[in-house]
């Protein structure tokens, strides 16, 4: 990534802004912004339960509320080649979300770690020369600058869940 003073000035000669509220999560190296219309909760506490022949990066799913939820693992997903710092289980919480409001059968869980902020935030554009794995700079929709000046990823949500079922399909086609 650009230094600081050199990505604010970047950030200064953009004009596109868009204002949303959301959360800020940790995932490995990356602050992610996610938009809060998306978000449906937060579960600090949950059983994963693994799920046979599943790629790596879906590491199981989760019961809430009656309704199975898969969970991602978005650090092993946007770079499948990165090591992970270790963290204690009881750090790692899912951020829930859906294409559509509420609980429902559309909803997904994205581990992350540490707290989340909950924020209000401007999104600028990507700076052209800003350093990232491939898929998540495909999976952004800009920076998310907040009031404490602390840059994240904005993730396009839709994007991410069909990335995630694109994969899915692909890895259940079988060769003729």
């Amino acid at each position: 990534m650009e230094t600081t003073a050199t990505l604010h000035e970047y950030i200064d000669d953009t004009h596109d802004e868009h204002s949303a509220n959301g959360y800020r999560i940790a995932c490995g190296p990356w602050l992610l912004a996610v938009d809060s219309q998306w978000t449906n909760g937060i579960l600090d506490s949950y059983v994963l339960h693994p799920i046979p022949r599943a790629p790596a990066w879906l590491v199981g799913y989760t019961n809430v509320d009656g309704i199975l939820v898969p969970v991602v693992d978005l650090f092993h997903l946007l770079d499948p080649a990165a090591v992970r710092v270790g963290h204690a289980d009881s750090e790692v919480s899912i951020l829930l979300g859906s294409h559509s409001p509420g609980d429902n059968e559309e909803a997904i869980g994205l581990l992350f770690t540490g707290l989340p902020d909950q924020l209000s935030y401007t999104r600028i554009p990507l700076p052209p020369s800003f350093a990232a794995p491939p898929l998540l700079c495909r999976m952004a929709l800009g920076l998310a600058e907040a009031p404490d000046g602390r840059m994240a990823i904005e993730l396009d949500t839709n994007r991410l869940i069909d990335h995630c079922i694109s994969q899915l399909d692909a890895s259940e086609r079988v060769p003729t």
